[in-house]
């Protein structure tokens, strides 16, 4: 037991350590954890753990990683886009799986169709923590290509999990079609019993909880860890029964404080998952005649996945931005897609070489993807003279100016919010344009507001800018909270076409406010700083009265509640 303990701190403590170099580096953690697994599994001979230990780690680590995967699927905002994100997403399963498939056909002399189908697919699904902290860093999750990469997540989660389902009734020995019939009979059942759950137990259960912070990470440790076990008890795949414990959760009202107070889980899942792979490659001299095959699946992913997406885009007449970004930002090999090498290893499907290939494309697909995606637009700027097909096939106007309504000094909004609304009421009898991606909203507005014109655009792309004459405008705000590199990149444009409109921003961040003020923002709200300020002069007109905080308190209870159930605010 002391020689586990002492192996596992050294694990622990030098994953961490490698983590901090690599973050260093702009570089995942994901790295770092399989790099140390592995340097831990060459020393076998002096520190040992039982192989039990690593299967339960294994386990754990998929358990945990899949059931915060189906936490997170946002499928409000798949809803939403289902048709372009259908289109693209199915595309980009389809074409990246054969073409893998052929990879593997061509260059590692895989014979066996399953083999085959379960080689191109690990080689189709994208990095979600990967994808999702880009976009969180570089406050692109409100862009075009931002929502589309969240919706394609969404369709890869979903296609992962049927491809397990598929994997089970393999490996159970079973026909295919009894095999699936009863895998699919299963997994109805446990969909509808969850449906249930989540309509009555579920929504009352996570409120109690959501009042005690401990009790919510228990809580739900016991929710995901407890179908799992059902699952298994059921003869059915715990993994899966983990993401649709996940998903359950997913339409709760306190979804996104559940995922704060278990992110932890998260986090030691990947750590064990991870770990536990590292540990158990089998790393000699013979990996040598392995890097032909790993550097042309590693090649074939960093470099097919962007030329796919821009030609979907094409087919879906996307400007050359958005179809780009998106490619170029979904470009490496999954954790999911690890965990379905190490299932199809357990299975037979996989044998060591190839499960060993993928690992090592995985490790060089993340790295290089994570270094580039520092560089996206600056690489986007080489290549735009060479995508301007694209910008030609996609619609070139937005069909804004109508016979009322002209782009000339005219209001233009950023996203719709509180703020929005208030700016819209304010300029009542002006022309008002809100430029926004949530289809919609721009349909209720349209219905709502006579005097506002919408548009479903990418705020951020400086075709939109022009279109929508932002230098004719009489005054642009942005509502963004988070748009700080797009707005700083909207100074710099009006700038260059000496354009002298005000334009004012919005952030939540004093540094980011001070910022944006040196690259040309008109006006920062700055909302903490407005918020103290607002607060200040509350304090100063009603001292102490408490007759006038009680009515206060009445006026904007009753100005919230009026506006949560106003069905346009349901939607931002």
């Amino acid at each position: 037991m002391s020689n586990i303990i002492t192996l596992l701190g050294v694990i622990f403590f030098f994953a961490a350590a490698v983590s901090l170099l690599l973050r260093q580096v702009k570089q995942s953690s994901i790295v770092a954890f399989i790099l140390v697994g592995i340097i831990a599994g060459t020393f076998k001979n002096v520190f040992t753990l039982p192989k039990e230990m690593i299967d339960i780690f294994t386990e754990l680590g998929i358990i945990f990683l899949l059931f915060m995967a189906g936490l997170e699927i946002d499928f409000e905002s798949f809803r939403k886009r289902w048709k372009i994100v259908l289109t693209n997403g199915l595309g980009q399963i389809l074409i990246n799986t054969l073409f893998g498939a052929l990879v593997g056909l061509l260059f590692l002399d895989m014979k066996r169709p399953s083999s085959l189908i379960y080689f191109g697919l690990c080689l189709t699904f994208s990095s979600t923590i990967i994808c999702i902290s880009y976009l969180k860093k570089k406050k692109e999750l409100e862009t075009l290509h931002g929502q589309l990469v969240l919706g394609l997540m969404v369709l890869q989660d979903v296609t992962a999990v049927i491809s397990l389902v598929m994997l089970k009734s393999i490996q159970t020995g079973e026909s295919l079609v009894i095999g699936v019939a009863l895998i699919l009979l299963k997994s109805f059942i446990l969909i509808a019993l969850l449906f249930i759950l989540s309509k009555t137990v579920l929504p009352k259960l996570f409120k109690y909880l959501a009042k005690e912070s401990d009790m919510m990470f228990l809580g739900t440790l016991g929710w995901s860890l407890g179908i799992a076990a059902l699952c298994e008890i059921g003869h059915f795949s715990p993994e899966i029964g983990a993401f649709m414990a996940g998903a359950a959760l997913s339409f709760l009202p306190y979804r996104l404080e559940i995922q704060d107070k278990v992110e932890p889980m998260k986090d030691f899942g990947i750590i064990l998952f991870f770990l536990a792979l590292g540990f158990n490659l089998d790393i000699s001299s013979s990996l040598v005649q392995f890097i032909p095959p790993i550097l042309i699946t590693s090649i074939f992913v960093l470099f097919f996945t962007p030329i796919l997406m821009i030609f979907l885009g094409f087919t879906e007449k996307l400007k050359s931005r958005p179809a780009f970004f998106t490619g170029a930002i979904i470009n490496q090999i999954s954790e999911f897609s690890l965990i379905l090498a190490t299932l199809c290893l357990g299975a037979g499907i996989f044998d060591k070489q190839i499960f060993t290939i993928i690992t090592f494309a995985c490790i060089l697909t993340v790295i290089f993807s994570s270094a580039a995606q520092q560089f996206i637009p600056t690489i986007y700027g080489v290549f735009k003279k060479r995508l301007e097909f694209l910008d030609k096939r996609s619609k070139t106007q937005l069909g804004i100016e109508s016979e009322g309504f002209k782009l000339k000094n005219h209001i233009i909004l950023l996203s719709y919010n509180e703020l929005a609304e208030k700016l819209i009421d304010q300029y009542n009898g002006k022309d008002v344009l809100l430029i926004e991606i949530d289809p919609d909203i721009c349909d209720k507005l349209k219905k709502r507001h006579s005097h506002v014109q919408t548009i479903y655009a990418d705020m951020f792309d400086p075709d939109t800018w022009e279109e929508a004459k932002f230098d004719k405008a009489a005054m642009i705000v942005s509502c963004l909270v988070r748009g700080q590199e797009a707005e700083i990149a909207i100074s710099q444009w009006l700038k260059d076409q000496r354009a002298e409109v005000p334009f004012i921003v919005t952030t939540d961040s004093r540094a980011e406010a001070l910022e944006l003020y040196e690259n040309g923002a008109t006006y920062v709200i700055q909302t903490e700083d407005m918020a103290a300020e607002y607060t200040s002069m509350l304090f100063h007109e009603n001292m102490s009265k408490r007759d006038a905080f009680v009515e206060l308190g009445k006026k904007h209870f009753h100005l919230l509640k009026e506006k949560s159930v106003d069905e346009l605010f349901e939607f931002y």
